[in-house]
């Protein structure tokens, strides 16, 4: 599983590369491959294609052999791998430290962060056992039998058990 993260993280640096340029939408899909599915708060599923918008509340799902590549925000991409559930819960990238909240239930999804010393940013991704949070640039996060694995290969991530109140940290 981790050198899968490890590879599925490398992979999400190649894509974003070309994007940190553009001044992206939040919730921008930008790679969908096989079966990926949205379903917004209070509506139907449907196929999740490059270019839609993902809008707060939405739950991505990817089944076997599928992925998706979605940037979350100017500074920040998360490539969500098969067989995976996540759900975006904040997308603000207009606050003065920019916020981003993920809820992944299954599955493993990589995050590649450039957020620069002069722009912190307060992106999260919780699972079932705590709260990854964005101490750096680079990490992944995975769910397996409903527990919570973190691989960091830049910078830092803060866990924070679940059932403690996140600390809106300093990432940057």
């Amino acid at each position: 599983m981790k050198s899968t993260l490890f590879l599925a993280c490398m992979g999400l640096c190649l894509l974003l590369a070309p994007l940190a340029k553009a001044e992206p939408k939040s919730g921008t899909v930008t790679v969908a491959v096989g079966d990926v599915k949205v379903t917004p708060a209070g509506g139907a599923s449907q196929a999740l294609k490059a270019g839609d918008v993902v809008a707060v509340g939405s739950k991505v799902t990817t089944g076997p052999q599928s992925r998706a590549v979605i940037v979350m925000t100017v500074k920040s991409a998360i490539r969500i791998a098969e067989n995976s559930d996540v759900t975006v819960e904040t997308i603000d990238e207009a606050a003065a430290k920019p916020k981003v909240v993920l809820d992944i239930k299954a599955g493993s999804l990589g995050a590649l962060l450039k957020p620069g010393p002069d722009a912190p940013m307060d992106f999260q991704i919780k699972t079932p056992s705590g709260i990854a949070a964005a101490r750096g640039t680079y990490y992944a996060v995975a769910v397996e039998n409903g527990k919570g694995y973190a691989q960091v290969k830049e910078g830092k991530v803060e866990i924070i058990p679940a059932g403690q109140p996140a600390a809106g940290g300093n990432a940057n």
